[in-house]
């Protein structure tokens, strides 16, 4: 087995260093070196949207998630590839755990792919599955075995926002999107982190923008912008903006 992998980022793991900026503790940047080659990365079209209201991190702003209500208004995540081939079970087990580490999901005290508010994913080039049927189903089996072995309680049902959305994981732990074949082409396999949606709704753009508004932080999704992850809805958010920005006329 030699294959290539990489990780889909939507978000902070491109560009933030830390885990814990109050401890500059460099978990995300050690990550991304020790993994990733970070000087390569590739565009991809992703069914992304801002639906994640985030805590005080963020300060309560909204972030990205997967979201199968954008499959016809594809927004723009980055590939990053791995460092090395994946050549065993044990390769891809390790990279899994290490994208876990880095988002705060796995943890000495609590070994898990996924958590009560995201998990790891795993995405098969359709071409793999085509070109090797059994090596293909091989690879499926083995990644649910290693999914169960770390996933704990776990119900992909929370990553949907109603009965007309299909979760953005499987049961299996497998990321529940399209394969982009052009974008995508180059690799074997990628893994991801959806998380849960919260609220379960739609989130209008003036929604999102007031909360970055009245909470004064725009780092999240000025710094997406400016590495070039976006959703369709920026330019409408980034609108929003610039009205509760403008300076109010004295009468």
């Amino acid at each position: 087995m030699k294959l290539k992998g990489g990780v889909i980022i939507i978000g902070s793991l491109y560009w933030e260093d830390h885990f814990d900026n109050k401890k500059q503790d460099n978990i995300r940047k050690d990550w991304r070196e020790q993994n990733l080659i970070s000087d390569t990365p590739t565009f991809t079209k992703v069914p992304i949207r801002y639906g994640r209201k985030s805590g005080k991190k963020r300060k309560h702003t909204y972030t990205m998630v997967f979201s199968s209500s954008c499959e016809n208004s594809l927004g723009q995540g980055i590939i990053l590839p791995f460092n090395t081939e994946i050549i065993s079970f044990e390769g891809l087990e390790l990279q899994a755990i290490a994208l876990a580490r880095a988002e705060g999901i796995y943890r000495d005290n609590n070994s898990r792919l996924s958590s009560d508010w995201g998990s790891v994913a795993l995405l098969i080039n359709p071409v793999l599955m085509n070109k090797d049927f059994a090596s293909g189903e091989l690879i499926k089996n083995k990644w649910s075995s290693i999914y169960h072995k770390y996933s704990g309680a776990f119900f992909p049902e929370n990553y949907k926002i109603n009965s007309s959305e299909k979760p953005s994981i499987t049961y299996d732990g497998f990321l529940n999107i399209l394969w982009q074949t052009n974008e995508m082409k180059e690799f074997d396999l990628l893994i991801a982190t959806p998380v849960v949606p919260e609220p379960k709704s739609l989130i209008e753009p003036l929604e999102i923008a007031q909360q970055i508004f009245d909470n004064d932080y725009s780092v999240y999704f000025d710094t997406n912008r400016e590495k070039k992850i976006f959703t369709t809805q920026d330019d409408l958010i980034q609108a929003e903006l610039d009205k509760l920005n403008k300076p109010k006329l004295n009468k």
